[in-house]
């Protein structure tokens, strides 16, 4: 199993408490930037989010914020303002060998400082999970030089406001801009098998002064650029030698229509295993 033994973690956290996630990706483009960012989707974001719960209200009645509504909407494929990260190097391996089949697949290691690391039900994160329900036409002036109280009174930030108190009737207006360019990894409920097995976390994207342009990963989050590359054509071998200690889709993904695909995929070809 040479190539399984080769994945190294990245390099050692220094004492500011960094944690270890990697993010599987092929499209350099897009390759850290939430699915919302792509395609055009970010204009019609806050109709997607809405839409969501609109036609399927039944999904979200146990999850009471915006963070919760994401993660579950991230699960289901609807585009979000999340990116998926594993604290699990083979996990993000057995990502890195999948579609498209015929291009490389891409590791990327972070260390993310433990200030940008928060729990679902941080103020921060309600905040910027909260830029789901704006309009594209949301917008922050960071370069303005504002006191605490003059920018959580500016523009739209009432209307934000507003968003955020329906989750949380405490909340006082009092919201960091810096916070609201940066990203931030959140450590979601373990509340559905995928994202336990997965040991599943989330980067969680602010904005670049336009709801339009998302905030940008940076650079010191990924040390050295500490990256593996996974050749296409090693792909199967890879997936396979997965498959033997236990990751593969039926145990990624625990549901009864994974299954499905995961006995088809086994048994397709006629070849059935002998410790039946």
């Amino acid at each position: 199993m040479e190539e399984i033994k080769a994945i190294k973690p990245g390099p050692k956290p220094k004492k500011d408490d960094r944690t270890d996630d990697r993010r599987r990706h092929v499209d350099p483009p897009d390759r850290l930037k939430p699915s919302v960012y792509r395609q055009g989707l970010i204009e019609s974001e806050d109709k997607i989010f809405k839409d969501a719960i609109v036609r399927t209200p039944h999904e979200f009645r146990e999850h009471r914020s915006t963070c919760e509504k994401l993660v579950k909407m991230q699960h289901y494929g609807i585009p979000t303002r999340l990116l998926d990260i594993s604290s699990n190097p083979l996990v993000a391996l057995y990502f890195a060998c999948g579609e498209p089949f015929d291009k490389d697949g891409e590791i990327v290691f972070f260390q993310v400082p433990a200030s940008n690391i928060k729990y679902y039900d941080s103020d921060t994160i309600s905040a910027l999970s909260n830029l789901a329900r704006r309009s594209k036409t949301f917008t922050i002036d960071f370069e303005k030089k504002q006191g605490p109280s003059a920018f959580n009174r500016s523009g739209d930030m009432p209307r934000l406001h507003h968003d955020i108190k329906e989750e949380k009737s405490y909340f006082l207006p009092i919201i960091d801009k810096s916070h609201m360019q940066q990203v931030f990894v959140v450590k979601a409920k373990m509340d559905n098998a995928r994202i336990l097995k997965q040991q599943g976390l989330f980067m969680l994207f602010g904005i670049a002064g336009e709801k339009t342009k998302p905030a940008v990963v940076p650079a010191t989050w990924i040390p050295g650029g500490v990256k593996l590359i996974i050749k296409a054509e090693d792909k199967p071998k890879i997936r396979k030698q997965l498959s033997s200690i236990g990751i593969d889709s039926s145990t990624l993904f625990p549901e009864i229509e994974y299954q499905g695909r995961h006995l088809i995929s086994t048994y397709g070809t006629g070849k059935y295993s002998t410790h039946e």
